[in-house]
């Protein structure tokens, strides 16, 4: 049987509508979301500009699946620089807003690495997370951490758009990986769908969703039935860090079966970060990307 996934994208409505609600829900998280809420609606209105590439016929889908390819090398597809310029401006600026500021928007936007011919270099060093160079007089590490996150979050729009065009001819009958169909990066989260209990995790960098078998492990050749666990924090068994007792990788997962409410599985990613430190606690590692996906950062 066919299963084919599709995933709305919320506008910039939307984002600020659930937002809001996660904020009434989760307000020890407020000043998070409002950032990463506003993170969200610079990438919603960035879709409505970026020009969607050219994407591979039905046959070339199909046979790139069965073959346990993703279809996209993240560092083949064409993205216009200025654009994305524009983008991350728009992001330091949303950072500006933080109770300590953030000084270093015109300096990173002046960056040779943002040049239109440094460009592509620094997209493999972001997508492979390594470690870029810039020279600034830096506050700290986690100043630098947060560059490289709003780069990577400046990249999601473009390849949210070839994901977009992709992804109602990806049969998930034929993928059951743990790593994304159209671009294999890692997932970011996963969900138990409301209407079906379907376990369908959410791609971190094109935000494209797909099916994995909920009683094995998608991450691990040795995964047999029965091989994953389950880590709970305060016993909200909705939220739980799903793992392999085998190859020790997890994927954190949100329960939304019998819930009319659902949500932004971005925005459950921040609500759930006790999770995270959870499973780093217990020696668990976040689930890998594809292994022959490695950006070449040369």
């Amino acid at each position: 049987m066919s299963i084919i996934l599709h995933a709305e994208d919320p506008g910039v409505k939307g984002v600020r509508k659930s937002v809001g609600e996660y904020k009434s829900r989760y307000p020890e998280y407020a000043d998070a979301l409002g950032m990463y809420g506003s993170i969200m609606e610079v990438q919603q209105e960035a879709l409505e500009k970026v020009v969607p590439a050219a994407g591979p016929s039905a046959g070339e889908i199909e046979d790139s699946l069965k073959e346990g390819t993703p279809l996209l090398d993240p560092g083949d597809l064409e993205i216009d620089v200025a654009l994305f310029r524009e983008v991350a401006g728009k992001m330091l600026r949303v950072l500006e807003g933080r109770p300590d500021g953030f000084p270093y928007h015109d300096d990173v936007l002046s960056w040779d690495g943002l040049s239109d011919e440094g460009f592509s270099t620094t997209r493999n060093l972001v997508l492979a997370g390594e470690r870029m160079e810039i020279d600034l007089e830096w506050r700290g590490d986690d100043d630098r951490e947060l560059i490289s996150n709003v780069l990577w979050e400046g990249l999601v729009p473009f390849y949210r758009k070839y994901g977009s065009i992709c992804e109602s001819e990806v049969d998930h009958s034929y993928w059951q990986k743990g790593f994304c169909p159209i671009c294999g990066t890692p997932p970011l989260i996963g969900m138990f769908r409301p209407e079906d209990g379907l376990w369908v995790l959410e791609c971190k960098l094109c935000h494209t969703p797909w099916n994995v078998m909920r009683a094995m492990c998608p991450f691990c050749e040795k995964g047999v039935e029965g091989s994953l666990s389950y880590l709970y924090v305060d016993d909200d068994r909705r939220k739980r860090v799903q793992y392999c007792e085998n190859c020790r990788q997890y994927v954190k997962t949100v329960d939304w079966r019998d819930s009319e409410r659902g949500g932004l599985l971005p925005l459950e990613d921040i609500v759930t970060v006790r999770l995270d430190l959870a499973a780093k606690k217990e020696g668990l590692r976040p689930a890998p990307g594809f292994p022959g996906k490695v950006p070449d950062a040369s």
